[in-house]
C-alpha cells in the first residue's frame, strides 16, 4: 500500500478519508490505550472486591461458635444428670428413713423383753409370761488390785507365841505391833510408811534403844473375788481412803466413818470388815498402828473370801 493513498473509514456510518496512515495508527494507538486503561482500572476495580473463595472470616465469630457446642452437649446430657442426682438424694432419704425405723424397732423389742415360763400342775398347762428382771445381788468375777507400802520388821518367828513375846519390847517403847502371818510364819511388823526414808526416824530410835529392826518392802497381792458392783466399788473406795491416809500420816475419823457408812447394806464379805475398822477408828492409837491394823484386817478378808472361792 503506498503512503499517499487515501484511506477510508466508516465512523458511525459515514465514510470519512484518511490522507495519513499515520492517523489511522495513531487512531488505533489510542483506542488500544484506551482499552487497556479501561481493562487495568476493571482490575484495580476488582482487586478491591472479595471474591467468593478468598473471604477472610472473623475469628472472633469462628470462637463464638465453640460455647455453642459445649452448650447442645451440656443439653443433651441434661435430663440425665438431673436423674442421676434425683436417684442418689431419694436413695439417701429413703435409706435414713428405713434406717430409722429398724432402730425404733430394734429398741422397742428390747426395752421390755419377756419369756415364758414354763407351765407347772397348778396352771393346767398354761404359760405365763413374765418381765426378766436380773437380781440385783448378782455377783461377778472382779480383780482387786494389790496394794504396798514399806514396813519396819522387828523380827520372823516360827510359833505366834515367840513373836508375841518379842512384841513386848515395842509396846514398852510406844509403839503397837502386830503379828501378820504369811506363808505358815509370823512377822512382827511395828511401823509402816511410804518408804524407807519415812521410817528412818523410828529405825534410828529403836537402834539406840538396842531393838534391831530393818525397812522393808509389804505388799498385799491382786487377788480375784466374787462381788456385787457394790461391794467391788466400796473396796476400790476403800483403798484409795488407805492411800491417802498413809499419805498424809493421819487417820482422819469423819472421812472413815463416811467410807463406812457407804458400805452396801446386807453383804456378807463386809458383814464383819466395817465394824473392826470402826473400832480401830475409835481407838487410841497412832495413825500409823491403826492404818497397819486395818491393813492386816484387809488381807483376812481377801484370803477368807478366796478360800470360799477355791
Amino acid at each position: 500500500m503506498s503512503a499517499k493513498k487515501q484511506v477510508v473509514v466508516r465512523i458511525d456510518g459515514k465514510d470519512r478519508k484518511s490522507n495519513s496512515i499515520k492517523k489511522i495508527h495513531s487512531g488505533v494507538d489510542k483506542i488500544e490505550r484506551t482499552a487497556s486503561e479501561e481493562v487495568a482500572a476493571a482490575e484495580e476495580s476488582g482487586a478491591n472486591k472479595l471474591h467468593t473463595f478468598s473471604r477472610d472470616y472473623d475469628t472472633t465469630f469462628m470462637l463464638s461458635k465453640t460455647p455453642t457446642k459445649k452448650q447442645s452437649n451440656f443439653a443433651m446430657f441434661k435430663p440425665i444428670i438431673i436423674a442421676i442426682i434425683s436417684a442418689i438424694t431419694i436413695g439417701s432419704i429413703m435409706g435414713f428413713v428405713m434406717l430409722k425405723i429398724i432402730v425404733n424397732f430394734d429398741n422397742d423389742l428390747n426395752a421390755s423383753p419377756a419369756f415364758l415360763v414354763p407351765t407347772d400342775e397348778n396352771n393346767n398347762g398354761q404359760g405365763e409370761e413374765k418381765t426378766e428382771n436380773p437380781p440385783t445381788n448378782s455377783t461377778t468375777l472382779h480383780t482387786i488390785d494389790s496394794m504396798s507400802a514399806f514396813v519396819l520388821q522387828g523380827g520372823v518367828f516360827s510359833t505366834v507365841e515367840n513373836a508375841e513375846a518379842e512384841s513386848v519390847k515395842f509396846v514398852e517403847q510406844g509403839y503397837a505391833p502386830i503379828i501378820w502371818e504369811k506363808e505358815g510364819q509370823f512377822y512382827l511388823l511395828v511401823n509402816l510408811g511410804m518408804s524407807k526414808e519415812d521410817l528412818q526416824d523410828d529405825t534410828n530410835a529403836l537402834m539406840n534403844s538396842g531393838i534391831e529392826v530393818y525397812a522393808k518392802e509389804w505388799q498385799v497381792s491382786e487377788m480375784e473375788m466374787e462381788l456385787t458392783k457394790e461391794e467391788y466399788d466400796w473396796l476400790l473406795a476403800f483403798q484409795d481412803q488407805w492411800n491417802i491416809s498413809l499419805g498424809t500420816g493421819m487417820v482422819e475419823a469423819r472421812e472413815w466413818q463416811a467410807l463406812m457408812d457407804q458400805a452396801p447394806e446386807q453383804s456378807e464379805i463386809l458383814a464383819s470388815f466395817i465394824p473392826s475398822i470402826g473400832e480401830y477408828i475409835t481407838a487410841e492409837k497412832d495413825s500409823d498402828g491403826i492404818l497397819l491394823a486395818i491393813w492386816q484386817e484387809y488381807n483376812f478378808l481377801l484370803h477368807v473370801n478366796q478360800m470360799n472361792l477355791d
